[in-house]
């Protein structure tokens, strides 16, 4: 019977479940935070084509919509994204906070960029 109940409280092994390829990259970015009338200095820690894990020293709501703006640099090229992103998750480190955001508004060929950068066609 205690086996029976180990195989239930047991954790599976962890997954990739992401659907979307990721990139590591250091963008600068920032976040309009409405609630305090100020604006959020931020760095990207990856991207894809469906959003972004930022790491910031404020921390926000799960679920909570939020402007975000990213400087994508590419040799000497630079792109200006806006974007309204959702926060799907935070983690708190000893110095920041990393928000995975999807996005939710965002141009076309903005989203296409950061597919094709993810991919490593860029």
């Amino acid at each position: 019977m205690s086996d029976d109940i180990e195989s239930l409280v047991e954790e599976p092994p962890q997954q990739e479940q992401r659907r979307f390829v990721r990139r590591d990259v250091k963008w600068k970015a920032a976040i309009k935070d409405k609630e305090k009338n100020a604006v959020i200095h931020a760095l990207t820690i990856n991207v894809s084509e469906q959003g972004v894990l930022i790491a910031t020293n404020e921390g926000f709501k799960k679920l909570q919509l939020i402007p975000l703006m990213i400087q994508a640099r590419i040799q000497d090229k630079k792109l200006v994204v806006y974007t309204m992103a959702e926060v799907r998750h935070v983690v708190v480190k000893t110095d920041s906070f990393q928000l995975g955001l999807l996005f939710k508004q965002i141009q076309k060929k903005d989203q296409q960029f950061f597919a094709k950068f993810a991919e490593g066609l860029i």
